[in-house]
């Protein structure tokens, strides 16, 4: 079952057209007759960050989550224009540290290191292509085996 539920959200994923999908745990446990748990489990051990995977997610009610491969295409990825979708994809990017840290992919020294990163990137460019150039450096060191 475990395989199925991943292939399933991995053809999700490679069907979407920014690198990203949304789902609710409940829906895809019913889809799959099984508790929201082995959701989570898959989610766990199948999604993670360093198999190229960041993975956020809210449970209760209205919850969901929310999977992005960090190896998608740059074409998949939405392409910002304009104020506000500028802070977006600064937001994007310091979402996706965020994410990397709560998750223990690396230090709180590494943390510092790529915090800065970013916001000599945000400061030295505009918001939109420094959270762009950022989310490229997290992808180059998920590559590297850094995650």
């Amino acid at each position: 079952m475990v395989n199925a539920i991943e292939s399933y959200l991995k053809s999700l994923l490679s069907k979407s057209s920014d690198g990203w999908i949304e789902v609710r745990r409940k829906e895809i446990a019913e889809l799959f007759d099984c508790v929201p748990s082995q959701i989570t489990y898959v989610l766990n051990t199948r999604f993670s960050v360093r198999r190229g995977y960041l993975v956020e997610s809210r449970r209760g009610g209205g919850g969901y989550v929310k999977i992005r491969s960090l190896f998608a295409a740059p074409e998949k990825l939405p392409e910002p224009d304009g104020a506000v979708e500028a802070d977006d994809a600064a937001g994007g990017a310091r979402q996706a540290l965020l994410s990397l840290a709560r998750q223990g992919a690396f230090t709180r020294r590494e943390f510092l290191i790529l915090s800065a990163v970013l916001e000599v990137l945000e400061e030295g460019l505009s918001g939109k292509r420094g959270g762009e150039l950022f989310l490229r450096v997290l992808r180059r060191l998920a590559a590297e085996g850094f995650f």
